[in-house]
């Protein structure tokens, strides 16, 4: 049947009443069933979801969604169709014409499935999406919510009717009579008992949003650490508390009038907490500024920021003593997410001093440049610290960059937001022609001042939008800040945030305050508690709320598609299906969402997993099983899958080399393609032999390094074992070793896990072995660019392993001639000393190498 030309002619139950009470009929009109709501992001998430169902073809997917939409949001809907159509097979450009067409809705009607009626008497039951692949015409009672399908019912003949129900009973009946109910609670049962979730402490619960029963759970109750799955919370409460129509003020007022172009008096740059303040927003406000004639201001450029206090760093920061753009703090008066970019270019000639531009410009920045311009070949290391400095800040760039290279990028958080802020506003207003005079001093607004200028930001969902699918968490605390704001009045603090997050959650959610521990918004570090049955709750109630469940429905990332969770669940049902919040810190991962399964039903679920045995890679495969698991809920053989792709095959290194070597060109030939991702992941997920898998993990992690889970699965698949790395280098042949490029580059860049591999390789290879030149030059690069790390590496490694690490290290920094003399005197640490090394480094091995003469005897004379 598909194919077929689709309209379906229907009404909301909602409106049937109400048309009922005002004795008036609703017009009627036959459109084709697409997703219909208020939110153009959710609209976009059931386009998405038509272009992957499986039971629609890539033509007739793009016909459901044909049109474009005409929200401001066309470069993200043509990212999304672009994705979606590459993986349904369709034309990337008939993807991206498709866009999501859509209805706003006027009706409210509250259920989930659609009836199919023969005159007034129902026949049968259906979800309203598996009526869009087929082009019959019905009477269909909607009771899906119409912010997702508005819906209009009409009678009509009354053989269409019965064509249209005997159609959809056969389909419906074999459903019903497929996999039991009792698979899904089974198939999640077996994935906790069998994987190394077992050996956690993992809250795990899944209901049925459609009837409220629980499906499953597992220690529901423990208070864990949710790590990001809190923003899930911080959200929820700012759509409903301040409603999906809410913007930030950015706010320009005058202390003085305006005569001539010269302004008598202060300029005021007043915040409210927009946490999506950027540069080019301030290059806006100046030009309106110009337009309104102002060309020079004779007093002061005063920065309000009272809206929030001036406590920046919140509760964790204390734990994380880091100047990485995730520690980001919180002010009123914020710009770029409170992080400045940092970029890097060689010089001309080696040796010369390489060039480092920092954006925004300005004078609260000083740049410290102690980065060196290498030989082309050399391996580059940026090393950025940023750190206050009075009233400033100083950013200290050292390393080393190849020459040729075309630049390298780095972030760093500020200190102070309101001085960054109003430094940069100042050099923006310097460029466009207005000069200040006075200086940038802190200060408050005059309450008599009105607002000579006002910036609005987007409208909330927008931000909880990049929030939520990035896992942001200088906004999500910019949330909590404004939450308090907005209920107890000026100025926001964190714990009139958490106050006001607390009382919505008892007074809306039924969350008794007390029963959960909550410090900060975006659940940093070691701060929160929260239980995997309280992280459902919200989630349940959200999806009730009309005013909150399309805006954080289509906030939250879709697997194998978007987000934090892109290169998850690829190649499973739950590819587009669950919508779902990552959470990851040290020893902690959680995900939590909605799914859509195939037999019709939504189902939410929460998995919050602490103390886990081994590494995160080991960890990752049960939790997305158990999401992969509700996801294929209905599905034939969904079960088994999930089951399957919830552990890791065991090792099996028994390949015949010439098999390994033909393997590991074929990999490499189709990763060299680009098109092979999915594969690629499932191809890792499911290798047995040692040697190959590290491979494979390198392929994912060469083609989207920016993904933590790649650079864990390649980490933790590398082996140093002699036989397994054997094998890969006799399958290599003359040719490079596969993997040890990726990991000195790591190495290099200063990853402690990747410094532990290469000291242990070292440790392994025999001495003679021709791998030891590659080493040797490797450990130099090491040394060269990662002192720090190496030498925290080298004091966890045991005394011959630190050994060998120093005579590679002396060999790869040595000129021939000092090589020798050091193989023949064995004083490694001076040949690090007249080579230049780092002085840490070399008092290292001198302690090394006493240390190892102290403690060998003496030859005896006879």
């Amino acid at each position: 049947m598909p194919g077929r030309s689709l309209k379906i002619h229907v009404r909301s139950s909602t409106a049937s009443k109400a048309s009922a009470r005002s004795g008036t009929a609703r017009p009627s009109s036959s459109i084709r069933v697409r997703p219909g709501v208020t939110s153009c992001a959710t609209r976009m998430a059931f386009c998405e979801r038509a272009i992957l169902r499986s039971r629609v073809s890539g033509t007739d997917s793009i016909a459901m969604v044909r049109r474009s939409c005409t929200s401001s949001r066309v470069q993200e809907a043509t990212s999304v169709t672009r994705t979606m159509a590459r993986r349904r097979g369709i034309g990337v450009e008939d993807g991206i014409r498709a866009g999501c067409a859509v209805q706003h809705p006027t009706e409210q009607p509250s259920t989930s499935v659609g009836r199919v009626h023969i005159g007034d008497r129902a026949v049968v039951t259906l979800p309203l999406d598996r009526v869009a692949p087929y082009n019959q015409q019905a009477r269909v009672q909607s009771s899906w919510p119409s912010r997702y399908f508005p819906v209009r019912v009409v009678r009509q003949h009354f053989l269409v009717f019965a064509l249209v129900a005997l159609a959809w009973l056969a389909p419906l009946t074999a459903t019903s009579a497929g996999p039991g109910s009792d698979e899904l609670p089974e198939a999640i049962a077996t994935i906790v008992r069998t994987t190394p979730l077992q050996g956690a402490r993992a809250g795990v619960i899944v209901s049925d949003l459609e009837t409220g029963e629980v499906v499953y759970g597992k220690n529901a109750d423990e208070l864990l650490n949710p790590a990001s799955n809190v923003k899930i919370l911080t959200t929820a409460a700012a759509l409903a508390r301040l409603g999906p129509d809410f913007r930030y003020p950015t706010e320009i007022l005058f202390g003085g009038p305006l005569e001539n172009g010269v302004l008598q008096g202060n300029l005021y740059l007043r915040g409210k907490g927009d946490p999506s303040l950027s540069t080019e927003r301030l290059y806006r406000i100046v030009r309106q500024l110009r337009h309104m004639g102002l060309r020079e201001v004779r007093g002061n450029l005063v920065a309000d920021d009272t809206y929030f206090d001036s406590q920046y760093e919140g509760p964790g920061w204390e734990q994380d003593d880091s100047d990485r753009p995730y520690m980001a703090g919180a002010g009123a008066l914020s710009l770029n997410l409170n992080v400045v970019e940092i970029l890097v270019f060689p010089g001309e000639a080696v040796g010369e001093t390489a060039r480092v531009v920092v954006e925004p410009a300005s004078d609260y920045v000083v740049v410290e440049n102690q980065v060196v311009t290498t030989a082309p070949r050399g391996r580059s290391r940026i090393v950025a610290t940023s750190e206050p400095l009075g009233n400033k800040q100083r950013i200290v760039v050292r390393g080393r960059i190849a020459r040729g290279q075309e630049r390298i990028v780095t972030y760093r958080r500020i200190s102070h937001p309101p001085l960054y802020t109003a430094h940069t506003f100042r050099q923006v207003l310097a460029e466009q022609g207005i000069v200040v005079k006075g200086r940038v001093v802190l200060g408050e607004t005059p309450s008599a001042l009105k607002p000579a200028l006002t910036d609005w930001s987007e409208p909330l969902p927008l931000l909880v939008h990049r929030l939520n699918k990035w896992s942001q968490n200088h906004m999500a605390e910019m949330l909590l800040k404004t939450l308090g704001a907005e209920t107890y009045g000026p100025p926001g603090t964190w714990f009139k945030g958490v106050s006001a997050l607390e009382t919505f959650l008892a007074e809306e959610v039924g969350i008794p305050r007390g029963s959960m521990v909550l410090r900060n918004g975006s659940g940093l570090n070691d701060t929160n508690r929260a239980s995997a049955r309280q992280i459902l709750q919200v989630l349940e109630w959200a999806w009730k709320k009309s005013t909150v469940a399309p805006e954080l429905l289509a906030s939250l990332p879709i697997a194998g598609v978007d987000g934090t969770t892109r290169n998850r669940l690829v190649g499973t049902l739950g590819e587009g299906r669950v919508r779902a919040k990552t959470g990851t810190l040290q020893n902690v991962t959680a995900l939590s969402g909605y799914a859509q399964a195939p037999n019709g039903k939504t189902y939410a679920f929460a998995i919050i997993v602490n103390d886990y045995p081994g590494r995160l890679s080991q960890v990752l495969p049960g939790v997305d099983a158990i999401s992969a698991a509700v996801a294929s809920a209905g599905a034939v053989g969904g079960a088994d899958a999930a089951v399957a792709m919830a552990s890791l095959p065991a090792p099996d290194a028994s390949t015949p080399i010439d098999q390994l070597r033909n393997r590991l060109a074929t990999y490499q030939r189709l990763a060299s393609t680009g098109r092979d991702q999915a594969f690629l992941r499932t191809a890792w997920r499911t290798e047995r032999d040692p040697a190959l898998r590290p491979v494979i993990a390198e392929l994912l992690f060469r083609a989207d390094p920016s993904d933590p889970a790649n650079l864990a699965a390649f980490l933790d698949s590398f082996s140093t074992d002699p036989e397994i790395f054997g094998r890969l280098r006799e399958a290599a042949g003359e040719g490079p070793v596969p993997v040890l490029s990726t990991l000195v580059d790591l190495a290099a860049s200063g990853n402690e896990q990747a410094i532990t591999h290469l000291v242990a390789l070292v440790a392994s290879t025999r001495r003679g072995d021709p791998l030891e030149d590659e080493l040797a030059l490797a450990m130099a690069e090491v040394g060269r660019n990662a002192p720090d790390e190496l030498l925290a590496v080298l004091e966890t490694q045991s005394e011959q392993a630190q050994l060998e690490a120093v005579r590679l290290l002396a060999r790869g920094v040595a000129s021939s001639e000092e090589e020798e003399r050091a193989l023949r005197e064995g004083t490694f640490a001076n040949t690090l000393a007249n080579e230049g090394a780092d002085v840490r480094l070399t008092t290292f091995a001198r302690t090394v190498e006493s240390r190892l003469r102290a403690e060998t005897p003496e030859p005896q004379n006879p």
